[in-house]
C-alpha cells in the first residue's frame, strides 16, 4: 500500500505514538475497528433494509399530488417546455 497523503501519514504516526505500537499496527487495529462497525452490504438483512429503503420512496414518489393517473410520457413531457428545454 503506497499512501502519498501527507495528513494520513501524520494521523498514522500520531495514532502509532498514542497506541505507543507501529503504524503498521496503528493501521490495522483502526482498519479492524472500522471494518467490525460498517455493516456489510451483503450482510445478514442488507437485502431487506434496501428493499425497505427502495420501498420507502417509492412511496413518497407516487403521493407527490399530480402524478395519480398519469402515464409515463406525461409525467416525462411535464419535465420539458415545448423547446426540449427542462421547466
Amino acid at each position: 500500500m503506497n499512501i502519498k497523503d501527507p495528513e494520513v501519514h501524520a494521523m498514522a504516526r500520531e495514532l502509532a505514538a498514542r497506541r505507543s505500537t507501529t503504524v503498521t499496527d496503528a493501521v490495522r487495529q483502526a482498519l479492524r475497528a472500522e471494518l467490525e462497525r460498517s455493516p456489510s452490504p451483503n450482510g445478514p438483512g442488507a437485502l431487506e433494509a434496501r428493499k425497505a429503503v427502495i420501498r420507502a420512496i417509492c412511496a413518497r414518489v407516487s403521493a407527490r399530488p399530480g402524478w395519480q393517473g398519469r402515464t409515463s410520457k406525461e409525467l416525462q413531457d411535464a419535465l420539458y417546455d415545448e423547446d426540449g428545454l427542462p421547466t
